[in-house]
């Protein structure tokens, strides 16, 4: 089965937000994605950057509205993950996707592989 990550977004991209302002780009996002909407979020770093780690990848929900920070960079809460996550590393998915970005990854999340776990947030760690 081939890899699904790193997945296209069905949101709109971040590029294409009003920029007049990081509000103003908060809340474009906000409008296109509510709070709950599904995401596959890189705490860390995207997948194809050299340091990427799988086992840091979450596929959950928001739990926030979007909003900048002082520097401007945009960033909301997710599920499974204590800090905001900027919305660079954040790609918003359908559920039926979620699901299967779950599924097709829970095979890396074998015990017989030691310490390799994919985290997922639909409900819990699988």
């Amino acid at each position: 089965m081939a890899d699904v990550l790193p997945v296209d977004t069905d949101s709109l991209p971040i590029a294409r937000l009003d920029a007049s302002t990081p509000q103003a780009a908060a809340d474009a996002w906000n409008a296109a994605n509510p709070v709950g909407s599904w995401v596959v979020a890189y705490p860390w770093v995207r997948p194809k950057h050299p340091a990427f780690d799988p086992k840091t990848v979450l596929i959950t929900r928001t739990r926030s509205k979007a909003w900048p920070l002082g520097h401007g960079a945009l960033v909301v809460l997710v599920e499974g993950y204590s800090g905001g996550i900027v919305l660079e590393h954040v790609d918003v998915v359908t559920a039926e996707r979620a699901g299967l970005l779950a599924e097709q990854h829970h095979q890396l999340d074998d015990p017989a592989v030691p310490d390799f776990h994919f985290y997922t947030r639909t409900g819990g760690q699988s």
